[in-house]
């Protein structure tokens, strides 16, 4: 065991060196790794169907997590028509017309109806893990990785519910009307919806209760794991309900540190309130720090259950028999990717997006480790055992390699239109900017026009999780503004300057009556060095400022790793040095 542990640990090492060296999502280098350990060692990890079913039930839960966390539900209100599309009413019609087309492509076989709905519902589960991994080593629109996360979230749900509630017992011979799977529908979606839910706030309110980091981290995990088994155990959705109860929890969370920040003006609700629950409400669940380190400590455990899965994923393989049913792998792997194509093509017509879209989202439907599961559910005397578990592994491996290659070709081929796409869609923020102005009638500064410390913060994290979410360029450029003598002219003019040249989607802030802040979203360091060089010129062109102001700057770049407080500490670091420097421009950048 410690000799498999050591060897899991080399792996992820190794598959993160290779990520970070060519891109190369971890799952690839992971299978291959783990392939070849199988091929070579085959008694060093054994494991039989069953085993990987509990392995992979014991890792889901904890490989979704910081997957969900990552997600925003105003994100999902916001696209909720396309993910819905996405998720249920493509996954619906693509499932039709494979049964519709496959008897004629491969008539030597006789599949019934619900043979038919059971292969496809498997196959048109995209894989939450693989596509995160994959979409968060590229710099694309936030649109389009959230189209592509949020749909391998929740048509996940649908092909569950479709495979073991139509599927399977239309296999066994039951008979299924349209009121039944209406019914049995229904049932699904609301209680497993109803138990996320329930055990979400079951959980928020022990977190209130503890304060220990570590047992408040425990409680975040114990809220996605019991959802899973409680709503696996009465056979309805766990996926949806580990999505449901997480999405729950942070709007609890998120909700709490938003009204926090008025609780001290409703002091007149004092009276009718009891004590306890004053009390309950004045102690927070958790701190906007604690939060952004919890997501972070997930993503860490993510990844090394990610690498379990594909571990036992690659020993599970059985080359004899891929290439025994190698056609029917073949033939249903072009029918799924041109049914995928057309039916996201449809959906980016309609929305007028550039048809470069359609590619992308395409190659981001890998196959995962859940459809292996839901094919090892199949009745063991089902006549087509054998061969649907080797189309199902096929098609795994297809479109893990195959899809990611020709994804990363497509992107690194497109990089300047994805490029520009990214630009116009942060320009283009009209009512995030009428939102803004609204806000500036509370949170600027009367002199300066700059934004008050606490809402810079918030827009700092902001834009911090955005970035690293995304993998878009952030920095940040601070000013030390010294006045020699107070003059609120001076400091009318230096606000002035500032806000004239900064673009729209940036951020002008204020820390203290010296320092100031400018966040240049979607600006490398090099874009962010020039725009100081830019305000350095013009706030020497007035001779006031410069006659009566100590002006230097300090400029960092943020990296996946960044907080809040790292981001000011690297700023202040830059602008220390900056200050004692004796070149002719005061300009520091601190990494």
């Amino acid at each position: 065991m410690l000799l498999l542990f050591t060897i899991l640990l080399i792996f992820i090492l190794l598959s993160r060196i290779v990520e970070t060296s060519t891109k190369i999502p971890t799952t690839l280098t992971l299978i291959v790794l783990s392939f070849l350990l199988s091929y070579f060692l085959p008694d060093v990890l054994t494991v039989s169907h069953e085993e990987f079913d509990e392995i992979l039930y014991l890792m889901l839960p904890v490989i979704l997590l910081p997957d969900i966390l990552n997600i925003s539900a105003s994100e999902l209100k916001k696209h909720y028509k396309e993910i819905l599309y996405l998720a249920v009413v493509a996954v619906i019609l693509s499932i039709a017309i494979a049964i519709f087309v496959t008897p004629l492509i491969l008539p030597e076989h006789h599949f019934t109806v619900g043979m038919l709905v059971a292969l496809f519902s498997m196959l048109m589960a995209t894989d939450a893990i693989t596509v995160a991994s994959i979409m968060s080593k590229f710099k694309l629109p936030e649109n389009l990785k959230i189209y592509a996360e949020s749909e391998s979230l929740f048509n996940d749900v649908t092909a569950l519910i479709i495979f073991y509630f139509i599927a399977l017992p239309m296999i066994s011979g039951g008979d299924l009307t349209i009121l039944d799977v209406n019914t049995t529908l229904l049932k699904v979606l609301f209680l497993s919806t109803t138990i996320g839910i329930v055990i979400a706030y079951i959980g928020y309110f022990f977190i209130k209760i503890l304060k220990n980091s570590f047992d408040q981290f425990l409680v975040i995990y114990l809220i996605v794991i019991v959802s899973f088994m409680l709503a696996e155990n009465f056979h309805i959705a766990g996926i949806l309900s580990i999505v449901t109860s997480v999405l729950t929890f942070k709007y609890l969370i998120q909700k709490e540190l938003k009204t926090n920040k008025l609780q001290n003006f409703n002091e007149e609700d004092s009276d009718i309130e009891s004590s306890l629950m004053r009390l309950l409400r004045s102690v927070p669940a958790l701190t906007k720090k604690g939060f952004r380190e919890y997501k972070k400590e997930a993503e860490f455990i993510g990844i090394f259950a990610n690498a379990i899965v594909f571990m036992i994923v690659a020993n599970i393989i059985d080359i004899n028999l891929l290439f025994i049913y190698s056609k029917e792998i073949l033939i249903i792997f072009v029918l799924t990717t041109i049914i995928r194509f057309i039916a996201i093509g449809a959906m980016v017509k309609k929305l007028e997006l550039p048809f470069r879209w359609t590619k992308a989202l395409t190659y981001s439907g890998a196959k995962g480790a859940l459809a292996i599961i839901m094919v090892h559910s199949l009745p063991s005397d089902f006549i087509y055992k054998e061969m649907f578990d080797s189309i199902i592994v096929g098609n795994v491996l297809l479109t893990t390699f195959i899809y990611t290659i020709s994804l990363m070709i497509h992107i690194n081929n497109n990089e300047l239109e994805y490029k520009n796409d990214i630009t116009n869609a942060n320009n283009g923020k009209d009512g995030h900017n009428l939102a803004i102005n609204i806000v500036d009638l509370i949170e600027k500064d009367i002199l300066t026009g700059a934004y008050t410390q606490s809402f810079m913060e918030e827009i700092i994290e902001k834009e911090l999780s955005r970035s690293q979410r995304y993998k878009t360029d952030f920095s940040c450029i601070m000013i030390n503004f010294n006045v020699k003598e107070r003059d609120d002219d001076i400091y009318k003019s230096f606000g002035n300057i500032i806000n004239e040249k900064i673009r729209a989607n940036d951020y002008f802030g204020k820390f203290n009556d010296e320092k100031f802040i400018i966040l240049t979203a979607s600006t490398s360091l090099s874009g962010a060095m020039m725009l100081a060089e830019k305000f350095e010129l013009l706030l020497k062109e007035d001779k006031q400022i410069e006659n009566k102001a100590d002006i230097s700057f300090g400029i960092t770049q943020s990296s996946d790793i960044d907080t809040y407080n790292s981001v000011v500490e690297k700023l202040n670091d830059a602008i220390s040095r900056a200050k004692n420097t004796n070149s002719l421009s005061n300009i520091e950048i601190e990494t």
